[in-house]
């Protein structure tokens, strides 16, 4: 009988959401509420559609505390042992399919560490899954769609182009090659007669912003271990990603799907 491959996922966890510092002081972000339920259990109920995946979530040192209470708490044995406590019928763990490992993260401030030390732990040779844990998508599943896209080739996830959302996002410089939709650059935040510059000379259809979810390669990966971010930039996936595809294909799938950003408690990309 065949082995199920196991799909391997990063979870960029690390930031200590300074732009709710009232309150994520308290709790890190991807555990407040969405629905009665902490927003990492919607991330790991989307990483389940996957099948059979081991997931390590990079969290940031302050956190370090609430993570080893969350290792347990999302468990299979632990949901086993609150409901046992709290005397409720049993349930199925919104884990299950999933090995998950929570890691402290370490090395430079930046969402490229949360990935390398993911994928150092996971010692990923293969492809590599990368969802940022502040970004819940309700609609298609992302993570499928990234699944789908032609294997051997990074892939991100988009959205599309809005100005007034430009100056807070990537913004993705897209073309078609044999029907794929392919990035050849991205320009991270710009300012507004940086985005308009943008519009003019490539044109707002061939314009997406991105979004918190991709598939990595192994040859991506190697190649941002040696990655530098220009000076007095932070280093960035979103810049690797830029700074890779203006020599190698990475593809590109949209969605329109509602995405719930936990580190400003709004929602965009309704229809």
């Amino acid at each position: 009988m065949t082995r199920a491959k196991v799909i391997r996922v990063v979870v960029c966890a690390g930031g200590l959401g300074t732009r709710i510092a009232g309150w994520a002081r308290y709790i890190p972000k991807e555990f407040y509420p969405v629905e009665g339920r902490p927003g990492i259990v919607h991330l790991l109920e989307e990483i389940s559609a996957l099948d059979s995946a081991e997931v390590v979530i990079g969290c940031h040192p302050y956190s370090e505390a609430f993570t080893t209470w969350a290792r347990a708490a999302l468990s299979p044995d632990g949901l086993d042992s609150y409901l046992h406590a709290a005397r409720l019928p049993g349930t199925a763990s919104p884990a299950a399919g999933l090995t998950v490992s929570f890691i402290t993260q370490h090395g430079p401030y930046a969402d490229i560490t949360s990935v390398l030390n993911g994928a150092s732990y996971l010692a990923a040779r293969e492809d590599l899954y990368v969802a940022f844990a502040d970004n819940l998508y309700r609609g298609p599943n992302p993570l499928l769609a990234l699944q789908a896209t032609p294997p051997s080739c990074p892939a991100v996830m988009a959205r599309a182009y809005q100005p007034e959302l430009a100056a807070s996002r990537g913004v993705i410089v897209t073309r078609r090659q044999d029907g794929q939709l392919l990035m050849i650059d991205l320009v991270e935040k710009p300012a507004p007669h940086a985005a308009r510059a943008l519009e003019r000379r490539y044109g707002m259809a061939n314009l997406l912003l991105l979004e918190g979810r991709a598939r990595l390669t192994a040859g991506f990966v190697g190649f941002v271990r040696s990655y530098r971010a220009p000076t007095g930039t932070e280093p960035k996936l979103a810049l690797a990603l830029a700074a890779y595809a203006r020599a190698h294909p990475v593809f590109v799938t949209k969605t329109s799907a509602q995405v719930i950003d936990l580190g400003t408690r709004t929602s965009a990309g309704q229809q």
